[in-house]
C-alpha cells in the first residue's frame, strides 16, 4: 500500500509542485490589496466646490468601509505638491496647474466639472480693450499657490500683460469683491464652478462688469488649450432680475481628480464608479453625462480609468459588493496557472502513476528473464534460490487491489519457469 502511496505522490506530487510554482509566479502579478485609508487633499474653504465634492467622495468611500483622511490645503498648486510628495493619494486640481507647477508621477482619473474664470472689472467710459486697460492697475489674482492665481496670470499673459505689467493683489472671494466694490482694485479674477456669494454680489453691483469672452473664446482656447468656452445663459443667475442680461461666454478650465501613479488599482476602479455617480448629472455649465470625462487630460490617464471610459464599470463590481468583487478580481490572475498547468498535467499524471506501479512488476519480470537466460541447462540449486527470492519479492509487492491479478499472474509465471527448468534438469 505504501508503495502505491509513494507512486501516487511521485506522480501527482509533480502536478502539485508545478502548480505551486506557477501560483508563486502568478502572485507577483496579483494587484496589492486596497489600503484601509484613502487620503484626500481638501480645500480649507468648506463651501468650495472642491470641498463639497471631496465630502461626497468620502461618504461613498466610507460606505465601503474605507477610512478617509482629509489633508487641508490652500489650493491646486499645493494639491499637486502633496501628491508628488506622496502625502495624499487623491486631489482635485484645476486645469492648467499641473503644467505650471510640475506633473511628474501624476495620473488622472478624468475631468469632473468646469470651473470658469469670472473676470469682473470696473466699467470704463472710454472704449478699448478692458483687459489692456488693466496695465499698471491693481488686480486681485488670488493668493500664492492657488489655481486662481495661476489662471489669472495666464489669462493676462496671453494678452501680453506679464506679472510685472499689473499690480497683483493676493485677494480672493469676498475680500476681493469688497476691494473691487470699494474701488481699491480695478479687476478681480474668481474661479468657481457655481456662482458664489462674491459673484452674486459683483454681478449686481453698479459700475462692475463681468467680462464676456465670446468674441475671442476660440483664440483663448488656442493659446491656453486647457480652457473651454462655456455659456452662462441669460437669466441663469436670476430670472426675476434678468441676471446676467444676455448670454455670457466664460473661459473654463476643468477640475480633474489626480492621483500618484502608484494609486491602488481597486481604489481607482471604485473611484471611477463614485465619479460617475457624483458628476453625471446636469450642471450649470455641462449637460447630463458630460462628466466624468477622460478627454483633454494634461497628465496620463490612469489605467483603470482608461478601462472605465472604454468599457464602463467592471462586471464584478456591477453585481457584487465591492470587497467581494475586489477579492475575485485580485485572485483571478491565479486561475491562469491553475488552468494552464493543472489541465495538461492532470492528463499526464495518471499515465505516470500507472507507469510507476507497473514498473515494479516489470522490474521483477526483467529479473525472471535474466534467471531464465542464465539457467539454460535446467534447474540448479542456485536458480531455484533465485526463483524463490523473486516469488517472495512478488508476493510482498504493495500495489493497489486493482493490480492483485497482475501479481498472481507474475507468480504463476515464476512457478511455470521453475517447472520448466525442473523438466530440463
Amino acid at each position: 500500500m505504501w508503495q502505491a502511496v509513494k507512486a501516487f505522490l511521485r506522480s501527482w506530487g509533480l502536478v502539485l509542485v508545478a502548480t505551486i510554482i506557477g501560483l508563486v509566479i502568478a502572485w507577483r502579478f496579483v494587484s496589492p490589496a486596497p489600503p484601509d485609508t484613502v487620503r484626500f487633499a481638501v480645500s480649507a474653504n468648506p463651501e468650495s466646490a472642491y470641498a463639497r465634492a471631496v465630502e461626497q467622495y468620502a461618504k461613498e468611500l466610507e460606505a465601503e468601509d474605507f477610512k478617509v483622511e482629509r489633508v487641508p490645503t490652500q489650493g491646486s498648486a499645493e494639491n499637486v505638491r502633496l501628491l508628488r510628495e506622496g502625502r495624499v493619494d487623491l486631489a482635485l486640481v484645476q486645469g492648467g496647474v499641473p503644467g505650471a507647477v510640475g506633473k511628474e508621477r501624476l495620473v488622472t482619473l478624468g475631468q469632473v466639472f468646469y470651473e470658469p474664470a469670472w473676470v469682473f472689472v470696473r466699467r470704463r467710459q472710454e472704449g478699448g480693450s478692458p483687459v489692456q486697460a488693466l496695465r499698471g492697475q491693481a488686480v486681485a489674482v488670488g493668493p500664492e499657490g492657488s489655481g486662481t492665481r495661476i489662471l489669472a496670470l495666464a489669462l493676462l499673459q496671453a494678452n501680453g500683460l506679464g506679472a510685472d505689467a499689473i499690480q497683483p493683489v493676493p485677494l480672493a472671494g469676498n475680500e476681493a469683491a469688497e476691494a473691487l466694490v470699494q474701488g481699491q482694485i480695478q479687476a478681480v479674477v474668481l474661479v468657481a464652478a457655481q456662482p458664489n456669494e462674491a459673484i452674486n454680489r459683483l454681478i449686481r453691483t453698479e459700475g462692475v462688469e463681468l467680462l464676456n469672452f465670446a468674441s475671442r473664446a476660440d483664440a483663448y482656447a488656442v493659446h491656453l488649450p486647457y480652457l473651454t468656452p462655456v455659456r452662462l445663459p441669460n437669466g441663469s443667475i436670476s430670472l426675476a432680475e434678468d441676471l446676467p442680461r444676455g448670454d455670457v461666454t466664460l473661459m473654463a478650465p476643468a477640475a480633474s481628480l489626480l492621483a500618484r501613479d502608484d494609486l491602488n488599482p481597486q481604489v481607482a476602479a471604485l473611484m471611477m464608479r463614485i465619479l460617475r455617480d457624483t458628476h453625471k448629472a446636469r450642471s450649470l455649465f455641462a449637460a447630463e453625462g458630460r462628466f466624468p470625462s477622460g478627454l483633454g487630460h494634461e497628465v496620463p490617464l490612469q489605467a483603470d480609468a482608461a478601462r472605465f471610459y472604454e468599457k464602463g464599470v467592471s462586471f464584478l463590481q456591477t453585481y457584487l459588493p465591492f470587497w467581494l468583487a475586489v477579492t475575485v478580481e485580485r485572485l483571478w490572475v491565479l486561475l491562469i496557472p491553475l488552468v494552464t498547468l493543472l489541465l495538461p498535467l492532470a492528463r499526464i499524471a495518471p499515465p505516470i502513476y500507472t507507469w510507476q506501479i507497473e514498473r515494479q512488476l516489470w522490474n521483477i519480470y526483467n529479473k525472471v528473464r535474466t534467471v531464465d537466460e542464465e539457467s539454460a541447462k535446467g534447474l540448479s540449486m542456485q536458480t531455484a534460490a533465485k526463483l524463490d527470492a523473486l516469488d517472495k519479492e512478488a508476493a510482498e509487492l504493495k500495489l493497489p487491489d486493482s493490480y492483485a491479478d497482475r501479481i498472481y499472474e507474475l507468480r504463476r509465471h515464476i512457478a511455470w519457469l521453475r517447472r520448466k527448468k525442473t523438466e530440463l534438469a
